[in-house]
């Protein structure tokens, strides 16, 4: 499915939340809670898929201005953190949070061709780290809003950028971090169970589908991935979890 796409049902999805937020604006007096601005922190599981852009065999090969060699590699599952800021009105949330993890990045085995020169082999992979960070803008929707366990559907958009360390080469041999751009579709599951008004723990799984199209490199900067070793695919969606806690005021 292409990202416009996905886009396009995101904004008749949350139109349609909208119109709906206005027939139940004034909510339901039995309700645990009505009202609630909150912030809070989570610890995350983040994954990649390795079978797209990001299968360890992939790379981008610039000869001009000068040469740039950039690996894309594949990455491991991670645990990370997080933190949000959100506000809730009667069933509904929205939420802008930021998250953050560490990976094993593994390059290779494969063969790197460019007009610049011989192709170059990468006989044995060979691994690295990189850096995932992601800004996330959610819409919540609520049920069984009269309870104190409250299971909810997410909906939004994510901007995430991946800082790959020593993957980036120009014509002497010096190497320097790649970072990798994209745009995400988020759809999530979860339940946030509230110890009291103030205070909740909060549980989710999160699909991300993300394309990561752009990059910057020691001599190209936020150029679209337009020549790939062996997949021309920029997928990098994975599945994500989440759990934390939430301080909120009324």
């Amino acid at each position: 499915m292409k990202m416009s796409f996905k886009y396009l049902v995101l904004a008749i999805t949350l139109g349609l939340f909208g119109n709906l937020n206005f027939a139940w604006a004034d909510g339901n007096p039995g309700d645990y809670l009505h009202t609630r601005t909150y912030v809070g922190v989570v610890g995350t599981s983040i994954s990649v898929n390795n079978t797209g852009l990001f299968s360890g065999t992939n790379y981008s090969v610039a000869n001009a201005p000068s040469y740039d060699l950039s690996l894309i590699p594949s990455l491991s599952q991670a645990f990370g953190w997080g933190i949000l800021i959100g506000h809730r009105e009667e069933v509904y949330a929205l939420e802008v949070s930021f998250w953050q993890s560490s990976h094993s990045a593994t390059f290779g085995p494969g063969v790197i061709s460019s007009s610049y020169g011989s192709p170059t082999t990468l006989a044995s992979s060979f691994s690295g780290t990189a850096v995932y960070s992601s800004i996330n803008v959610d819409f919540k929707r609520y049920f069984l809003t009269e309870l104190q366990f409250q299971p909810f559907l997410d909906l939004g958009v994510s901007y995430p950028w991946i800082t790959i360390n020593d993957a980036d080469i120009d014509a002497s041999g010096n190497i320097f971090p790649l970072t990798l751009e994209g745009l995400g579709l988020n759809l999530g599951i979860g339940v946030e169970y509230y110890i009291n008004t103030d205070i909740s723990i909060i549980a989710g799984a999160y699909q991300r589908w993300t394309s990561f199209g752009q990059f910057t490199g020691s001599q190209i900067q936020a150029n679209t991935l337009s020549l790939y070793g062996t997949n021309t695919s920029e997928d990098g969606s994975g599945l994500n979890f989440a759990v934390g806690t939430t301080v909120g005021f009324e």
